[in-house]
C-alpha cells in the first residue's frame, strides 16, 4: 500500500491539532458541586422495585421537584444538604426531613433540597 508523504503529514497535523488544542479563551468549567443522592423504590422497605438514584447538584437547591413515579420508600445515602419530602406536588404539605442511611416508607409527591 502506498501513502504519499503529504497525506501522512496532513493526518499527523490534524491529530496534533485535535489532541493538543488549547481551550477557547473565556470558556470555563461548570462549577456545580454534587450535594446529595437518594434512591427511591416503588414499595415499602427500600429493597423491591428499585426506581433508581437521584443525584442533586448545588444549583438544584431550594427548588421543588415532583416525583415521576409513585414512591413507596426511599433512602438518602450521600447527604451534604437537607432533603425534605412532601405529600403534595407543591412542596408544602407534611414535610419530612430525610435522615441519611435510614429507609423512609411513605407515598410522597415532591421533594426539595436545601443547602
Amino acid at each position: 500500500m502506498y501513502f504519499s508523504t503529504s497525506a501522512i503529514t496532513v493526518a499527523a497535523l490534524a491529530f496534533a491539532q485535535t489532541a493538543f488544542a488549547a481551550p477557547a479563551a473565556g470558556v470555563s468549567a461548570r462549577q456545580d458541586p454534587h450535594e446529595l443522592d437518594f434512591r427511591t423504590f416503588g414499595v415499602e422497605g427500600c429493597s423491591a422495585e428499585n426506581q433508581g438514584v437521584y443525584t442533586l447538584e448545588l444549583s438544584q437547591s431550594n427548588i421543588c421537584y415532583q416525583f415521576v413515579d409513585p414512591i413507596g420508600s426511599m433512602i438518602s445515602t450521600d447527604n451534604l444538604c437537607t432533603l425534605t419530602i412532601y405529600d403534595d406536588d407543591a412542596c408544602t404539605e407534611s414535610p419530612v426531613v430525610v435522615p441519611t442511611n435510614i429507609c423512609q416508607n411513605g407515598n410522597w409527591k415532591s421533594y426539595k433540597m436545601t443547602c
